[in-house]
């Protein structure tokens, strides 16, 4: 019986228009009415996935930055935060700004870049129009302000995000988490945190077992979630390694794969 679900935001609950489909939400609302958990589990930021949260009546601890951060809904209170070392964060500050690119850096659940630019505009457009804080310099910033909860940019194409996740792999090994956590967006966060480590943390300080939980996903981000996850579910529209790394392929967003994972294996199950 599944007692915990984890569902990624972009891709999985909805696609660029940021709408929740009917069927997805009359979905979750079921699972909930029968005392199902359900939690997001998402790279956004807190502060841009707590408003989708309510929209739900989700009141089990959020999922944020990859899994860097699990933060109550309700209380606002923290069940776990692992920042990026200052020191690293510097260095790949220092490794973006060198190839002319805008990083952003997430401190206290707020962004900080160096100044406006087209990809951070767009980055706050996709998630729910959230403050962003020019500070001339984000690397001083760090220095002042300390580590950040992640660090990420955003790049003109996708193959250009894939090629800056493989750099930042191959440059900082296990010493940082890279990943890319939509077709454009690369981005850092501690070594010791993914989607998959923040789900088993969750799903032990809600005293479920490994067996009782689920996941749903699209995104390589959600790999390690995925194949936690007692039950592993990729959406549809997932590319390749996605779907062949996940225990069951659900139908593409397009086509309420979201629900239809929840019927089957949350719903007719219990």
């Amino acid at each position: 019986m599944i007692r915990l679900v984890a569902l990624d935001l972009d891709g999985t609950l909805f696609g660029e228009d940021l709408v929740i489909p009917p069927a997805s939400r009359a979905a979750i609302a079921a699972a909930q009415a029968r005392g199902v958990h359900v939690t997001l589990a998402t790279g956004r930021m807190f502060c841009s996935t707590l408003p989708h949260a309510q929209a739900l009546g989700i009141t089990t601890p959020l999922i944020c930055y990859q899994g860097a951060l699990i933060r109550d809904p309700v209380r606002g209170a923290t069940l776990w935060h692992r920042p990026v070392p200052r020191d690293l964060a510097l260095q790949v500050l220092a490794l973006l700004q060198g190839q002319g690119l805008y990083p952003h850096v997430y401190l206290d659940d707020h962004l900080y870049v160096d100044a406006i630019n087209p990809g951070t505009e767009f980055y706050a457009r996709l998630n729910d129009g959230i403050l962003i804080h020019p500070v001339g310099d984000v690397a001083a910033w760090v220095r002042i302000h300390g580590a950040p909860t992640k660090v990420d940019v955003v790049l003109p194409t996708e193959p250009d995000a894939d090629a800056l996740v493989a750099q930042l792999r191959s440059r900082f090994g296990d010493q940082l988490y890279a990943t890319k956590s939509y077709p454009l967006f690369a981005e850092v966060i501690h070594p010791t945190c993914d989607k998959g480590v923040a789900l088993a943390a969750l799903a032990a300080h809600l005293g479920i077992a490994q067996a009782e939980t689920l996941a749903v996903g699209d995104g390589e981000n959600d790999l390690p979630m995925l194949q936690w996850a007692g039950v592993g579910i990729a959406m549809g529209q997932a590319p390749p390694r996605v779907r062949a790394g996940a225990a069951y392929v659900t139908g593409p967003l397009a086509a309420d794969g979201l629900a239809a994972a929840l019927d089957r294996f949350v719903l007719q199950a219990s």
